[in-house]
């Protein structure tokens, strides 16, 4: 793959998707992702923190939360996400904000979640440790996220076409997610991977 975006590189490339974002909610549905989302992000509860949240696709599935907190590094993202809220009729307290060096206390939240985001993160051991850091001892962490196909003609064309995916969406998607964690020092209690592999549902407890 050609050389990783910085943030700033990152932030911009998300900036410009904004406007368009949402539509990639008609894929998700298509897809099935909506229905991972509500099954594995709708286990959150508690004070929550939603990372890297985008235009708030998460939002509708944060039903047993207390309160919810997102964050994003994008600027527009964070405005997408603030119409987002306003449809669902949802309180959510919203920050612009980066998850390498998350704006909060240590055991700050019962759940944290992140879906289909790490994989766009520059340092992203630095953000799974921040999520460690503010999630409290007996909370968990829920990730949804994208990673190479355990099918190995669908992992090998997503290794042919990583340059021009995370050119386009600054999205790593053929990782090994795994071995990131295992790299982060994180040790799931549950790891399932879904669509041909492609899809991992995570969870780590604070």
């Amino acid at each position: 793959m050609n050389e990783s975006m910085n943030t700033q590189q990152v932030r911009q490339r998300y900036d410009e998707m904004a406007g368009n974002w949402r539509l990639l909610g008609i894929v998700d549905s298509l897809v099935l992702i909506n229905r991972l989302r509500k099954k594995h992000i709708g286990n959150a509860s508690g004070a929550v923190l939603d990372v890297a949240c985008g235009t708030g696709e998460n939002f509708p599935h944060l039903r047993n939360a207390s309160s919810i907190t997102a964050i994003d590094l994008s600027a527009e993202m964070v405005d997408e996400a603030r119409r987002r809220k306003r449809q669902l009729g949802v309180a959510v307290d919203l920050l612009v904000g980066d998850a390498q060096s998350l704006p909060f206390g240590d055991d700050t939240f019962d759940t944290v979640v992140s879906a289909l985001s790490t994989c766009t993160i520059p340092d992203y051991v630095t953000a799974f440790h921040e999520m460690t850091r503010v999630v409290r001892p007996g909370g968990q962490i829920l990730l949804l996220e994208h990673g190479r196909s355990s099918v190995g003609w669908i992992a090998r064309r997503q290794d042919r076409h990583i340059d021009r995916v995370y050119a386009r969406s600054a999205c790593r998607n053929n990782r090994d997610v795994g071995a990131e964690l295992a790299e982060a020092g994180l040790d799931p209690v549950s790891h399932v991977a879904t669509h041909l592999g492609a899809i991992n549902q995570i969870t780590i407890r604070g």
